[in-house]
């Protein structure tokens, strides 16, 4: 029969561990109470307009707030705004986002970014969709040195990369052509990357300069008809709105199209090598995050995408007359059409 000291001698060990463990539970429910959100934050969401581009960078920024452990509703409340391509509207929503509780402005795309933090708003800045921040003289000069109430994610993609696949499938290229909306510093920082990248090359460029969407049509046509052997589209906001009628120009005139929005591989590109604006607002939700709980946008450096999927459409390629080597099919994230001999 046990005795209580029987029982003791053989228990000793476990019981010396439990006033541990009890502590241990209740250090970890604190620590846990000292990460929760101190209030609900409202986030308002600016967009100077809607396209894929931020379709996909609005998923990834919700997926990534819940990644984080935050909850909507309860954490933070979420409002989107879309300008249509509007400036003035752009300005009217800031100035709305001013004065309705917002404690945290979300911006995409290049001419959000620089009205939301010029205005004297108290509510930091996070931003994504942009190609280059830096465009904007006064938000900083490098990653970590920037406007104090500003943080995001840029894009800055590596446009020689497409040149260079561009010359493994027809080396005998030597004028490419883009059309570019000149009213866009992102276009303009577009631009000379794409020029820089082409010198290099040895390739010359034309440049089309585009201002109204109405005018695109005939603005491609005229690029075609320019004398060049691709056009390689630069990724803006005025172009990706309209970019269905740059490939039908394009088609009409038996020119290989090249671009860098991965929904226009599937809109007569031949080869895209997109940014993946779903992972950067993965990465633009961590930046927000990490002030929901209390960091300064100023300490939290500038991230860039780190992600770039190759979409390859055959199907173009072929109606083009514009032979893609398996090599680099192979390469392909993704691919339109099938392969020959497969």
């Amino acid at each position: 029969m046990y005795t209580f000291a029987h029982f003791l001698r053989r228990y000793r060990a476990v019981l010396a561990v439990v006033p541990v463990a009890v502590l241990l539970f209740f250090a970890c429910n604190k620590a846990d109470e000292e990460q929760e959100v101190k209030k609900r934050w409202k986030l308002t969401m600016v967009k100077y307009d809607e396209m894929q581009q931020t379709e996909h960078a609005e998923e990834g920024f919700l997926s990534g707030l819940r990644e984080a452990g935050l909850r909507e509703g309860v954490d933070f409340e979420f409002v989107t705004r879309n300008a249509q391509g509007e400036a003035m509207t752009v300005n009217s929503m800031l100035d709305a986002a001013a004065v309705d509780g917002t404690d945290m402005l979300v911006t995409l795309q290049t001419p959000t970014l620089e009205p939301s933090f010029k205005r004297r708003y108290k509510a930091p800045v996070v931003f994504m969709v942009v190609a280059n921040p830096f465009v904007i003289s006064s938000v900083g000069a490098s990653d970590s040195a920037h406007h104090p109430k500003v943080t995001g994610v840029y894009t800055n993609t590596p446009i020689e990369t497409m040149l260079r696949y561009i010359l493994q499938c027809r080396p005998s290229i030597r004028r490419i052509g883009t059309l570019v909306a000149k009213e866009e510093m992102n276009a303009i920082f577009y631009r000379e990357q794409l020029l820089d990248a082409a010198r290099r090359l040895n390739l010359e460029v034309e440049v089309v300069n585009v201002q109204f969407r109405t005018s695109v049509p005939l603005d491609a046509a005229r690029l075609c008809q320019s004398g060049i052997d691709a056009i390689v589209q630069i990724e803006d906001n005025l172009t990706s709105a309209t970019f269905p009628s740059i490939a039908r120009a394009a088609k009409d005139y038996g020119i290989p199209l090249f671009s860098f929005v991965d929904r226009q591989a599937d809109q007569g590109s031949i080869m895209v090598y997109a940014p993946d604006y779903r992972r950067a607002g993965r990465q633009t939700a961590v930046q927000a995050a990490r002030i929901i709980r209390g960091e300064k946008p100023e300490d939290i450096p500038f991230g860039r995408i780190d992600k770039f999927d190759f979409i390859i459409n055959l199907d173009a390629a072929r109606e083009a007359g514009f032979p893609i080597p398996p090599e680099l099919v192979a390469k392909a994230d993704r691919v339109i059409g099938k392969v020959e001999g497969a």
